[in-house]
């Protein structure tokens, strides 16, 4: 369980320094925060709150879509979000301290530093089977009830994020890239395509394949 904690825990740190490179690099929003963001543009809200309520409702969605496969545990996703808040600052408050000159090569390698990051981040704390980020608990409870790949549901789910959040700021919002930018579009795609390479990889080289969902 120590071990297991400590995963978690790591996997959620990585994470949020994956966040905070995507914020640095002025290319966007991720994915998963961009609905969130799109709210605090169109009501004037602070994003803790709408983060908070956002998150919510994807833990409502997991009841939704799992029904009596749902167990109490997920709900400990909301302490998740607690603490990948405070890490998103702290990681923020890191990356910030880097130097950033604003150019397109720095914005690209900001992006894919992000992009890995994410991705790395999702391997280390997911088999952990502690509880995920409503976010990943969203595409772990698709993959359940459909028997696809977690990293398969996790591209058609960041891009359905991307989707949602240009239709906001499109009929809400001055203009439909209000949260929305080249990098969220490229993340969308781009994360769980990664984590599929860091899983098969992790698998060619131990002899043993990585499990995503947790059941």
């Amino acid at each position: 369980m120590i071990k297991r904690s400590c995963l978690f825990v790591a996997g959620l740190f990585i994470m949020a320094f994956g966040v905070a490179f995507s914020i640095v690099s002025t290319l966007g929003t991720t994915p998963i925060s961009s609905i969130a963001y799109s709210l605090v543009l169109i009501t004037d809200i602070n994003i803790g709150i709408t983060t908070f309520l956002f998150n919510a409702a994807l833990i409502f969605l997991q009841f939704l879509i799992l029904r009596s496969g749902f167990h109490m545990k997920r709900l400990l996703q909301l302490i998740n979000c607690i603490v990948f808040s405070y890490f998103n600052a702290l990681a923020l408050t890191v990356t910030s301290q880097i130097p950033f000159d604003g150019s397109v090569m720095m914005m690209v390698v900001f992006l894919i530093v992000s992009i890995f990051l994410i991705a790395f981040g999702i391997f280390v704390y997911m088999p952990a089977n502690i509880a995920p980020l409503p976010g990943e608990g969203c595409v772990e409870a698709i993959a359940i009830v459909t028997g696809w790949r977690f990293s398969s549901v996790k591209i058609l789910f960041d891009a359905s994020m991307v989707l949602t959040a240009l239709i906001m700021c499109g009929l809400w919002y001055s203009s439909p890239f209000g949260a929305v930018n080249i990098g969220t579009i490229i993340s969308a795609f781009m994360v769980g395509f990664t984590l599929r390479q860091i899983s098969n990889l992790y698998a060619r080289i131990t002899g043993k394949p990585v499990n995503m969902v947790n059941k």
